[in-house]
């Protein structure tokens, strides 16, 4: 959801909230390094595609609220466009397919109220077979209400497709391999009080984060064989997310760090939480893209995604991808920032 912007600084939304006690987190600026080439569409959430034969050859999938999928370089040039409709948010994971080890992504096809699969292979994006499929059991289809957003996952018990809606319900799906054809089992819903978007599966810890933009994050376990009990993990008003929107998630897996990384819409700004096993991570960071040198900064950011692993020269600790909705000439685009930049502002 897009908001207007916010001009007062940072200081000013937190001095003015009464009687609250806030932690201090490191509050810094870096700037982009790459920016994709705009669009006029509604590009909103990326995922980043490590190639494992070269990192530095690796793709970022965009998708367009209004046209489709987009996949970038990591010079940001669009290296192909798969008019598939209306695509909220976009996930993936490694899979076997067909005996092949493949990588899948998936998405929210706003058109039909509908999910979608796609097969990386090879530096090439492909539709799966099948490529749409029911996002909710035909039981449900009176219960939930304005498809959303999604996220990928995986345990011991395999991998899980969630797909959210505005009426507030997530859904999980168990993903399996058919004769190489993409088949899901659906595994268990349950519901937040009010809209959530953003969503993102911490497959190591177990967990599932799940952004209630105007009330916070909440943290459930992944696995469908246990309850769905919510753990807060940040409320609205809280140190980094002094105001709403919570929009997109997701997890920097790092050797010696894992953080959960959440895009504070209302205040332009990335939010940084220290990961520890089942502890409530506090925020240890907020992060401003500001302009640079030829790239201008980003501002009412919606989804996000973050990658710890080395992406060749430019990116040697790591990815982070934001959107970014105000460009030259009223276009979108997604700017991509060097995390080694963000590691040293978290080090001061």
């Amino acid at each position: 959801m897009k908001k207007t912007s916010r001009a007062p600084a940072l200081a000013l939304w937190l001095a003015a909230l009464p009687g609250a006690a806030f932690a201090d987190p490191a509050t810094f600026a870096v700037s982009a390094l790459v920016e994709t080439e705009g669009t006029s569409g509604d590009v909103d959430d990326p995922a980043i595609w490590v190639n494992p034969a070269d990192p530095a050859a690796s793709l970022i999938l965009g998708a367009d609220k209004a046209q489709g999928l987009f996949v970038y370089d990591l010079t940001g040039v669009v290296r192909q466009f798969l008019p598939d409709g209306r695509l909220n948010n976009v996930d993936l994971r490694p899979f076997v397919l067909n005996g092949q080890q493949v990588a899948l992504a998936g998405a929210t096809r706003r058109n039909d109220e509908a999910l979608v699969f796609y097969v990386i292979q090879d530096g090439v994006v492909r539709r799966a077979e099948p490529w749409e499929h029911a996002a909710a059991p035909g039981w449900m289809s009176g219960m939930v209400d304005d498809i959303y957003g999604f996220a990928m996952g995986q345990d011991a018990g395999g991998t899980y497709a969630l797909v959210n809606y505005k009426s507030g319900h997530v859904l999980q799906w168990r993903i399996a391999d058919r004769d190489g054809q993409i088949g899901l089992t659906f595994m268990r819903f349950w519901q937040v009080a009010t809209q959530p978007e953003g969503m993102m599966a911490d497959d190591r810890a177990g967990h599932v984060y799940v952004a209630e933009e105007d009330r916070g994050i909440w943290r459930y376990p992944l696995s469908p064989v246990l309850p769905a009990i919510a753990t807060p993990i940040a409320m609205i008003p809280s140190d980094c997310l002094p105001q709403d929107d919570v929009e997109g998630l997701a997890i920097y897996d790092g050797a010696d760090q894992r953080y959960l990384v959440a895009s504070a819409q209302g205040i332009d700004r990335a939010a940084i939480y220290a990961l520890d096993g089942d502890a409530v991570p506090p925020c240890v960071g907020l992060v401003q893209i500001a302009s640079g040198d030829s790239i201008d900064g980003v501002s009412e950011t919606d989804g996000l995604d973050v990658t710890s692993q080395p992406l060749g020269p430019a990116f040697p600790q790591g990815l982070l991808v934001m959107m970014d909705d105000q460009n030259a000439g009223f276009t979108i685009n997604f700017k991509l920032i060097d995390w080694a930049a963000i590691a040293a502002g978290l080090a001061e």
